[in-house]
């Protein structure tokens, strides 16, 4: 059984040549995950994509055609971005639109991924629900405080589409491998190779050289080993990337947990078979005794604005992180001069240059003082007025205050935009991290099936 990543993202990109190529190998479904969770907590917040509009339609285009051309089912996972009611709702109008320019006609079913929050308290009131890491466990609090949360769904919601009839299949935050795991299983292929090659193909081409951007890549299932190779006749895989993809995004070297069960890759064997084309066996899959599925969800924790500065001052450089907490002394005075409480706001100098990437993580502190820093300053507050107001007074103490040694008058800081201050909108932060246990592995999935034609 042959199955096809497009891209690693939706809206990513892909070679039509790599592609097409890879239909032509004769591929039984196409798939493609459309959003994660790396870009942080805002997208899933505001319900907004975090590709354009542009690309996913160029992308999503591509495939409808081919899939539908071809008569092979189409899954697209994790829709929109974070694959919440809104984000998998855009994506399903844009393919809807596609459809119509197209004269495309394909059977359409929608998976939902957000469990209400009577679900959530239900199941952490039955002692269902537990933290991942170390982190609170749910309350009722924390679900009143959230403001969007997406299950995770496994293979059997995109199964029950399946066997509805689905062609093309738009689905919810959505585990990444489950995307190409569905069709397998359900047709009695090995689970450990099934869910592994998902694993391998999940992003796309990632396991190719030469990397140079998103692309297709072909998974094969055989009697006892998979094999995965690149659409672009240009392309290879190797062992290294392909065993290297195995450990991505997992803290385990060996156990890959999922809903229904962990992909064991510890007796996994990797062989180049020829120059583009890795064969992998050996990999083994236990159930779990228990079904859960994992939970993401975003509180809002009010409004952001940011500038960016450069300092070039010898005399300041060394003294930098001392001058920003006098400027946030000097600040906050003002600021209540004015009538912001300091409770209500936080106030953040992320000083690149001088260990603003790994903080007290740091594992040379002692390195010699730079030529130049970049200081962003960043402010949250309660309102979008008093979180501008507050970064106002941040900037002009910044500019202004004195310290030891100096000799310039002011002009301290070398702003490359104007304005410098710039407003980001609302900020959300991860409040659910849990995993849920479910009764049913669809109970908090909706599945929406509409002939397009």
């Amino acid at each position: 059984m042959r199955i096809m990543a497009a891209s690693g993202i939706m809206g990513y990109g892909f070679s039509e040549e790599a592609f097409r190529r890879g239909l032509d190998l004769g591929v039984e479904m196409v798939g493609c995950d459309a959003g994660s969770m790396d870009p942080g907590p805002y997208n899933l917040g505001t319900a907004t994509p975090f590709v354009s509009a542009q690309a996913a339609r160029r992308d999503l285009a591509l495939m409808l055609k081919g899939a539908v051309h071809n008569k092979v089912p189409l899954i697209i996972g994790s829709a929109g971005g974070g694959g919440a009611d809104p984000q998998f709702a855009w994506t399903r109008d844009m393919a809807l639109e596609i459809a119509h320019e197209k004269d495309l006609s394909f059977r359409l079913a929608t998976i939902g991924a957000e469990p209400t929050k009577a679900f959530l308290k239900a199941k952490t009131a039955a002692g269902k629900t537990a933290p991942l890491g170390p982190i609170a466990d749910l309350t009722d609090e924390t679900i009143d405080a959230n403001a969007r949360c997406v299950a995770m769904m496994g293979v059997e919601p995109l199964q029950a589409a399946l066997d509805d009839g689905a062609e093309v299949i738009i689905a919810g935050r959505c585990s990444d491998a489950a995307i190409y795991a569905a069709l397998p299983l359900m047709k009695g292929h090995d689970a450990g190779l099934a869910w592994h090659l998902g694993k391998i193909i999940e992003c796309g081409a990632q396991v190719v050289e030469p990397r140079s951007g998103q692309d297709s890549i072909v998974g094969f299932l055989g009697d006892g080993y998979f094999e995965v190779e690149p659409g672009h006749p240009d392309k290879r895989c190797t062992r290294t990337r392909v065993a290297a993809h195995t450990l991505y995004e997992n803290p385990s070297p060996s156990e890959i947990k999922g809903p229904s069960g962990v992909l064991d890759s510890a007796n996994a064997e990797f062989e180049q078979i020829n120059e583009r084309t890795v064969r992998v066996s050996g990999s083994r899959f236990r159930p779990a005794d228990v079904y859960t599925v994992k939970l993401e969800g975003v509180q809002r924790m009010g409004f952001r604005s940011v500038f960016v500065a450069g300092v070039r001052d010898p005399i300041l450089i060394p003294q930098f992180q001392e001058f920003t907490e006098a400027c946030r002394e000097r600040a906050t005075n003002d600021l209540c001069a004015i009538g912001i409480d300091p409770d209500c706001f936080t106030l953040n100098f992320r000083i690149y240059g001088q260990h603003a990437v790994m903080g007290s993580r740091e594992s040379a502190p002692d390195m010699a003082p730079p030529n130049e820093l970049c200081v962003v300053a960043d402010v949250i507050a309660d309102t979008e007025e008093n979180s501008r107001a507050v970064l106002a007074k941040v900037r002009y103490s910044l500019l202004h205050t004195d310290f030891p040694g100096r000799l310039c008058i002011s002009g301290n800081l070398a702003f490359p935009f104007s304005p410098s201050d710039v407003s980001v909108g609302e900020v959300f932060d991860f409040n659910i991290w849990h995993t849920v246990e479910l009764d049913d592995p669809l109970e908090p999935f909706t599945i929406s099936i509409e002939d397009v034609t």
